[in-house]
């Protein structure tokens, strides 16, 4: 505990990088990496398994990303409400709970209703964690510190595509254990949890609610005159990156595998490679977010991923051309993950911080959605324009992103 009372203070300089809050909130990235991810492994099994017909096959792997829509929005909202630590437990207890019962599904209705609910989970880990880490990091590391968070999620992405390399050998059956692996640490995760102390700044902004009341920023919030410029402009953002990230990060299995090169096992492999040098990029972007600024690199990762993007259909004739390309559609897809959760994180208030974070991850989801939705149909019809489309969407996030303020090496109060 005084770890914790220690980091409240953010005018003492922390001696480690790696602090309990910043650990326990990166967990629930890392799960939710794994889980969003999984599910595109899983599904190589789970298709035959059940008979999904491409409908079924498409809500499934959007079941988690539904569910994180309404999570993200409602529990943000309660969040701040309710304060964040209430909300930490709370979602993880859900994660635990519906993990088991998707692992133990017996049709399309159980398995697509356990994914819904512990997507909502996943969404509210969003908003909630974004905002502690924001609210309870040293000033000096606060980028850095919400930089790793996006990192995490992408620790646990391969995490899953390990797990579904050493699976899949051994039989149909293993795609419950694919989903239900992730409940061991979300036990440990919602127990630790239960020690982290609440967010001073909620607190005092809690403390001071009525004067916010009298002065409509606390009723409007995010949508105040001040600030739904930034609002719109990080949400619209959000959601046109996530149709590219998902739309296409979620279905590089069945990319993959519809080209027939290689084997489920070698299809796991192959796209942890991809992760891995996707780590590899987000550490880079890590180490350097406050040197060279959140929007530019921001701006970085969405130029290189609408090139990869429009590059993709002329290289799908051979194994080592299609792996080259999403190879560096992932290093600035990593870029890019990194800074689109730190905007709303530092361009709203405490009050309502991580009801606008939710607002702007429920944004992100919607297009996660749409994207996934639609490159299923794209890629399982073996039809390229989606490839472009998507890469047209990543381009209007990248003239969008020249109107975001820059917030790096900034007081989070001082922030306008």
């Amino acid at each position: 505990m005084n770890t914790f009372k220690n980091l409240r203070n953010s005018s003492i300089p922390p001696l480690n990088f790696f602090t309990a809050p910043l650990l326990l909130s990166s967990a629930g990235m890392f799960l939710d990496g794994y889980s969003l991810t999984v599910i595109a492994f899983a599904i190589i099994l789970i298709n035959p398994y059940f008979r999904l017909n491409t409908l079924e096959s498409g809500l499934i792997i959007a079941s988690v990303v539904f569910g994180s829509i309404i999570g993200a929005l409602l529990i943000g909202y309660f969040s701040d409400v309710f304060g964040r630590k209430s909300v930490y437990i709370l979602n993880m207890a859900v994660f635990v709970i519906s993990g088991i019962v998707s692992a133990f599904s017996v049709n399309f209705i159980m398995l697509f209703l356990s994914r819904l609910a512990l997507g909502a989970a996943v969404g509210a880990d969003y908003p909630v964690s974004n905002s502690y880490i924001a609210e309870t990091a040293p000033e000096a590391l606060r980028g850095k510190h919400l930089s790793f968070a996006g990192l995490s999620f992408g620790i646990g992405s391969i995490f899953s595509s390990l797990t579904a390399a050493a699976l899949f050998p051994f039989g149909h059956e293993m795609w419950r254990f694919m989903l239900g692996i992730g409940v061991i640490p979300a036990f440990i995760v919602m127990l630790l949890r239960i020690s982290m102390p609440e967010s001073e700044k909620w607190i005092n902004a809690k403390r001071i609610k009525n004067e916010y009341k009298k002065n409509k920023l606390y009723i409007e919030g995010m949508f105040s005159k001040a600030h739904i410029k930034n609002t719109l402009l990080y949400s619209s953002i959000w959601f046109l990156y996530d149709i590219g990230a998902y739309g296409i990060g979620l279905l590089i299995p069945l990319i993959f595998k519809k080209s027939g090169f290689i084997s489920n096992e070698g299809n796991a492999l192959i796209t942890s490679l991809i992760l891995l040098i996707g780590i590899a990029s987000s550490a880079v972007g890590l180490l350097n977010i406050d040197k060279i600024g959140r929007k530019k690199i921001q701006l970085a990762g969405f130029a290189g991923m609408g090139i990869s993007l429009c590059l993709l259909p002329s290289f799908y004739g051979t194994l080592a051309g299609l792996a080259a390309v999403i190879f560096i559609a992932e290093i600035f897809n990593s870029l890019a993950s990194l800074t689109v959760g730190i905007f709303p994180a530092e361009l709203s208030l405490t009050s309502f911080r991580s009801s606008a974070y939710g607002f702007s991850a429920m944004s992100g989801k919607i297009g996660a959605v749409c994207g996934v939705l639609i490159m299923t149909y794209f890629v399982r019809e073996n039809k390229d324009l989606g490839y472009y489309a998507v890469a047209g969407l990543i381009s209007a996030a990248f003239f969008l992103s020249f109107f975001l303020p820059e917030t790096g090496n900034k007081r989070l109060d001082e922030i306008k």
